[in-house]
């Protein structure tokens, strides 16, 4: 269907839709001056949008600040923030439940059961004409309402604001008074705790008798251990150069022990080394003169061999002096590196101990102290959200002018008429022209009977083509 058609199809159903639209902007106009203007005021309320620590009490910002404000804007419109602003402003004079006793009897027929209060229903009536909106950039609410009187408005959105706020304080306090009476309960466990760790420590410190002695035992003994580990050296290199001359005179012989270079700590041996050099030189002398069968060159050579026993002697009880001294460093050494281990063990699990108790007395300490701060804010004001803007009353209403209403009116009639006849065209199925005829058709069009009405402005044009 072509334009020329459609305008074909108005001009033939001109009446459905000259009807349609003075139907409808006939109602349109009826329905703005029946229904009641509306006048929206809104308040805007700032949330805070930190939270706290439950054990630590330290503040961080919401992760999911949206969903956090979608909370809030369910909190300010819930019944109970809506029964509150029905009780504070019936309290204050500006609201009466009489208002709307009459509906809600006609309603409800006034049955006093279980969910059909009038306060209750009031209150559902309230939340169809209040409207809350979230920004999340700002952390703020917006709460508007509707009503006819623009006073009225004003002072119901404020309601809903301080009922919304007083509904988060006292959410907080009941959440401080539950986390207080939670931390009550943990202090006394980890004080029972605590207890037990101080009294594991000291039953430790007496077992281990680091109360007599003091921590400092470790230290005495670690020092003690180096001065016999130090003595230990030297007494091992004092025991190898003794046994060293001790293989140097067995090597020798008796009749070398006259060279033999013997140390200072045996003065007795070095005595005899310079005894037997006089003896020696003694005998080489009686010798020459009387010859070795002297008496007095057989008691020389006696003495000889008793220096050179006595020397000998001395070499020998030396290197086993040393030797002993070795070994019994040796072993003290290893007891003091036993004393010195096992100490090390105290030590540790003497930290282990004092760890566990510090532990226990920081926790104990923070639960504490937390208990405390949720016991006050149970009992303090504690404000996180704050009235940013009053609402005020409106100057304009919020609903549409009727000039406006009659004219959307006008528009839909003539939408639906246009409708309402194209739909009749269809469904008649008429055909209106000649070329509505050859496509229907689908043959050619021999001649035209014109429109009555459009009939003396055809023979007017056929007559000027005559002419």
């Amino acid at each position: 269907m072509g334009v020329l058609a459609f305008f074909t199809v108005f001009a033939a159903r001109k009446w459905l839709i000259l009807w349609s639209i003075m139907t409808t902007g006939a109602i349109a106009a009826a329905a703005g001056m029946v229904f009641p203007k509306q006048y929206e005021s809104t308040s805007l309320v700032q949330v805070d949008a930190i939270q706290r620590n439950t054990l630590t009490g330290l503040v961080e910002t919401r992760v999911r600040t949206s969903e956090f404000l979608g909370q809030q804007a369910a909190v300010a419109r819930s019944r109970r923030v809506a029964v509150n602003v029905i009780e504070n402003l019936t309290a204050q004079g500006f609201f009466s439940l009489a208002d709307f006793e009459a509906e809600w009897r006609a309603e409800t027929k006034g049955e006093i059961v279980p969910g059909n209060d009038a306060t209750l229903w009031a209150a559902d009536r309230l939340l169809e004409s209040l409207t809350v909106t979230a920004n999340a950039q700002e952390s703020t609410l917006a709460i508007h309402f509707r009503s006819e009187d623009p006073s009225q408005a004003a002072r119901i959105s404020n309601a809903f604001s301080e009922g919304y706020m007083q509904a988060v304080l006292d959410q907080r306090k009941r959440r401080a008074l539950r986390n207080a009476a939670n931390f009550s309960d943990e202090r006394q466990a980890m004080e029972a705790g605590l207890e037990n760790a101080q009294s594991e420590l000291t039953i430790f410190r007496e077992d281990s008798g680091i109360v007599a002695l003091g921590l400092q035992r470790l230290e005495a003994a670690e020092v003690e251990l180096a001065a016999l580990t130090a003595r230990l050296a030297e007494a091992r290199a004092d025991r190898a150069e003794a046994q060293s001359l001790l293989s140097q005179a067995r090597s020798v012989g008796e009749a070398g022990l006259l060279t033999v270079p013997l140390p200072g700590d045996v003065p007795y041996a070095r005595q005899a080394q310079a005894r037997l050099g006089a003896v020696v030189g003694q005998m080489r002398r009686i010798a020459e003169r009387y010859g070795p069968q002297y008496p007095d060159y057989i008691e020389a050579n006696n003495e000889k061999l008793a220096l050179e026993r006595n020397i000998m002697n001395a070499i020998e009880s030396r290197n086993d002096y040393h030797a002993k001294r070795a070994a019994t460093l040796e072993f003290a050494v290893q007891k003091q590196k036993a004393t010195v281990v096992k100490l090390q063990e105290t030590k540790q699990a003497y930290d282990v101990l004092e760890k566990k108790v510090e532990a226990s007395r920081q926790t104990y300490d923070l639960v504490a102290t937390r208990s405390l701060e949720e016991s006050l804010q149970s009992r303090v004001d504690s404000v996180t959200t704050f009235l940013l803007a009053r609402a005020v009353p409106a100057s304009q209403p919020a609903t549409p002018p009727l000039f406006l209403i009659v004219l959307l009116g006008l528009a839909a009639g003539g939408a639906l008429g246009v409708t309402a006849a194209i739909a009749l065209e269809f469904h008649e199925g008429r055909v209106r022209s000649a070329g509505a005829v050859r496509q229907v058709l689908r043959a050619p069009v021999l001649t035209e009977t014109p429109l009555s009405g459009f009939a003396p402005k055809r023979k007017s044009k056929l007559a000027g083509r005559a002419a």
